[in-house]
């Protein structure tokens, strides 16, 4: 089965404060050998933080399993995988918004071999061992942030005087290592590439598959979410002027760790081609990012449900 599109859409609508979707928040794409389904400038503490998990991954990639060989998915494949959905999810306005709405949503993804184009993730390719390791890069937009409220991109009215975060097309990484039978670690970074300088995003995270039986599959994830300095000044930080535009008083911020999240997800098939998929997913802003003025509540949550039919 392959991944969740509402649960990587809800990854960004929630983390990202984009319906980009801009996502596990959620989003995310778990991977395991056998199933593929519904998965600047840091602070140098987390930068060594990263690095060592990913000399970690690449380690535990290059061990021998029994019987087993480093395999790379076909390149062009034999088939082409084409699924279609519809969903709703319930989301704040914008990151640490009290404010909340319904979203309703389509999705659309399409698999060739180790290429993919989706309305989540972006058009991409990915990259699959036997030992567990999965990567994939693709190239994806950030819808920005509104200071008025819409029904398709995070923002709302109390932010006027701030200014509008305009899109920006980024370059999304994701690195995945399958532990156990049941656990994997993954990390993300999205850079941006063009558009608004909004800045880079980082996520690291840990997934654990509780319950896979007949048709049924429910994973447990949480993450630790961090910015580089301009990222977290675009969605926390008020500068002289914006302070003199709108309602809030002036925030410094700089990079470091903005929230901590937890996700829960149920998937069911009721055959090969049908799948409804529901989650959710709390954000609990770090000490740092909930003294901005633009965050109303210190924790935000998210649900969604989606049908999807897979061709």
């Amino acid at each position: 089965m392959r991944a969740s599109p509402a649960t990587l859409f809800l990854g960004r609508a929630f983390i990202l404060s984009e319906l980009n979707l801009v996502s596990k928040l959620l989003n995310y794409r778990y991977i395991n050998t056998e199933k593929m389904s519904a998965m600047s400038a840091l602070p140098p503490t987390l930068t060594r933080l990263i690095a060592k998990v990913t000399c970690l991954l690449l380690a535990a990639a290059s061990l021998p399993t029994q019987a087993q060989e480093t395999k790379l998915l076909p390149a062009l494949g034999e088939q082409t995988e084409l699924t279609v959905g519809l969903g709703m999810t319930y989301a704040p306005r914008h990151l640490g918004a009290k404010e909340m709405r319904w979203i309703p949503f389509p999705t659309l993804s399409l698999y060739r071999g180790v290429f993919f184009l989706d309305t989540v993730r972006g058009v991409g390719a990915e990259y699959l061992t036997s030992n567990g390791l999965y990567a994939s890069l693709a190239i994806a937009y950030d819808f920005g942030r509104s200071e008025k409220n819409s029904h398709w991109r995070p923002g709302s009215r109390k932010l006027r005087g701030m200014g509008e975060v305009k899109g920006a097309t980024t370059a999304n990484l994701l690195v995945a290592q399958e532990l156990t039978s049941w656990l994997s670690i993954n990390g993300e970074a999205e850079f941006r590439l063009a558009g608004h300088h909004r800045g880079n995003r980082y996520r690291l995270g840990l997934e654990a598959t509780l319950l896979e039986k007949n048709n049924d599959a429910i994973t447990l994830g949480v993450h630790i979410h961090a910015g580089d300095a301009q990222y977290n000044r675009t969605y926390f930080g008020v500068s002289d002027d914006q302070s003199q535009t709108s309602r809030f008083p002036r925030f410094a911020i700089q990079s470091g760790i903005y929230a901590y999240s937890v996700s829960a997800d149920w998937h069911h098939d009721f055959d090969p081609h049908w799948t409804l998929s529901m989650g959710v997913n709390a954000m609990q802003f770090s000490n740092k990012a909930r003294q901005s003025p633009i965050v109303e509540r210190n924790t935000n949550v998210i649900g969604f449900a989606t049908l999807h039919y897979a061709f």
